[in-house]
């Protein structure tokens, strides 16, 4: 279920407009992984946010999407799950710092491919500020939705690590299937291919993110 919620929030964001800054969303799905690492255990979390990245690529996005989607969540929950267990932070604040680093994952992963590091971290400042008050957003939300869950004494999963081994398949799982298609996407890449531009349609300049 949690799952289905998170495909449903990341389509209502992809219909919400641009704000004219590539990189800069509301990252409403991470509120889900904050309610995983704080109700429910941290293995959950992963499979969460491996499942999402897959899925959402398949129906929403491409490969590409899958690769940033990935890293930025991979980076994001680590730094998540390493505040709520070694630093005890509050969810809001943790939901900041998951909003943040989401975006050096993203910045990391597009200086790797597009090799133009000076270009992309110019968006860098402003995406980690972006995501400090979108992290605010979830965060909120979460604990909202989570201090009304223990007012209800709904029974939750906390601390368990029967899990570990399915996360550890999953992440090697989806780690196979980015290798392959970024495998793929390098090969088409590098062959030869002639271009034929309008000269009265603008082009979009190539060094910058696509995510």
């Amino acid at each position: 279920m949690l799952l289905a919620v998170m495909l449903v929030l990341g389509y209502i964001e992809s219909m919400l407009p641009s704000p004219g800054v590539p990189g800069i969303k509301l990252g409403l799905s991470n509120s889900v992984l904050i309610f995983a690492v704080y109700m429910l255990d941290i293995p959950t979390a992963y499979i969460l946010m491996s499942l999402k990245v897959v899925l959402s690529g398949v129906l929403f996005g491409g490969v590409t999407t899958m690769i940033y989607a990935f890293s930025g969540g991979l980076v994001s929950l680590t730094v998540m799950v390493l505040c709520r267990t070694v630093f005890r932070l509050h969810p809001v604040v943790v939901s900041m710092a998951g909003g943040m680093f989401h975006n050096v994952g993203q910045v990391a992963i597009a200086i790797l491919i597009l090799h133009t590091p000076s270009a992309i971290l110019g968006y860098l400042g402003l995406l980690m500020l972006t995501g400090l008050g979108c992290g605010l957003l979830t965060g909120l939300a979460a604990n909202q939705v989570m201090h009304h869950m223990k007012s209800l004494h709904i029974p939750t999963r906390t601390g368990s690590s029967s899990g570990i081994a399915v996360t550890l398949i999953a992440l090697v799982c989806v780690l196979a299937a980015l290798a392959f298609a970024w495998h793929n996407m390098v090969r088409i890449s590098s062959q030869p291919v002639e271009i034929l531009t309008d000269p009265q349609v603008t082009v979009q300049d190539a060094s910058a993110p696509p995510f």
